[in-house]
């Protein structure tokens, strides 16, 4: 049980956990989370993301659970005492409960005064084992959802990466934009539309890209609000990949960040600016030297 924004290594630290337990148990691994996040009823407004359901629901499935449950979350629920959680929740008719897998920071019930100890306590006295698994660290401090954000907001994308146990990636579905890049820059790009999750700073950054069929392209990507070009304040991210030449238009894209480039800036012109994107190309497509097809000159 948990939020698991993100799914990072102390999120996957629970879940192998759970698989491993589950199969000792001829069982069936089942993640339980909520929706909204809790802190968009209880004190909003709520975080940006770090993984969209969709995302989030891909990331379990790769490690190992079976079935995801997204409880609505309400003031309601949130007025329960953990008693009252656990018994409503999981003392249903023809539900059996096999065993509990938590992390050793998890609170659960009005004001979170529920723990893994009272946890423990209520499940042994239903005959039902309960395993509480140790926090994970990055640096000598806990990892968390919130210390991930920091760490992405700031740039930071090698202490994301450790913490998240791969790339930092945003998903959305690509959305028709004004045709700049492609008519005025020659650099044709996709276009997600004010992303639901936490962004980077604004910048040109090298990305990998992987479509609904899980195809896989490197390319470049300027994420921010284009003040070149634009006026109208809009956060875009724009990524043009290498080697794809075919229309995926409302698709779903998965970017993963890779390695910041340059800070976005205002240009005096927009051949200023197509100048600026050619280096840019240059020094991405070098970091990708085995790539075929990537186009010459962007």
């Amino acid at each position: 049980m948990g939020v698991f924004d993100g799914v990072h290594l102390g999120h996957q630290a629970i879940l192998s956990h759970l698989v491993e337990c589950a199969r000792a148990n001829g069982a069936c691994p089942v993640a339980l989370t909520f929706a909204p996040h809790p802190k968009a009823v209880l004190a909003p407004p709520a975080p940006l993301l770090l993984a969209t359901p969709a995302w989030q629901a891909r990331l379990m499935g790769d490690a190992g659970i079976q079935y995801l449950i997204r409880l609505p979350f309400t003031r309601e629920l949130a007025a329960l005492s953990p008693q009252d959680f656990l018994n409503s929740h999981f003392q249903l008719p023809g539900l059996e409960v096999t065993a509990f897998c938590v992390g050793e920071n998890w609170r659960f019930g009005c004001q979170n005064s529920g723990d893994a100890a009272l946890l423990t306590q209520w499940a042994a006295s239903r005959g039902i084992s309960a395993s509480v698994v140790p926090c994970v660290q990055y640096a000598g401090e806990l990892i968390s959802s919130t210390r991930i954000r920091h760490a992405i907001a700031a740039g930071d994308l090698t202490a994301a990466q450790a913490m998240l146990g791969r790339p930092y990636a945003i998903s959305g579905l690509v959305r028709h934009g004004q045709g700049i890049a492609s008519e005025k820059l020659h650099c044709p790009t996709a276009n997600l539309h004010e992303p639901e999750q936490t962004a980077p700073p604004e910048g040109v950054y090298a990305v990998s890209a992987e479509l609904e069929d899980g195809r896989v392209f490197p390319g470049i990507a300027y994420a921010g609000r284009a003040p070149t070009l634009r006026s109208d304040g809009q956060f875009l991210l724009e990524p043009h990949l290498f080697g794809l030449d075919e229309e995926i238009h409302g698709k779903l894209l998965t970017i993963s960040f890779l390695q910041f480039i340059r800070p976005s800036r205002k240009f005096n012109s927009s051949n200023a600016l197509q100048e600026q994107i050619k280096r840019d190309l240059a020094v991405v497509k070098a970091l990708f030297p085995n790539h075929e097809g990537i186009p010459e000159g962007g």
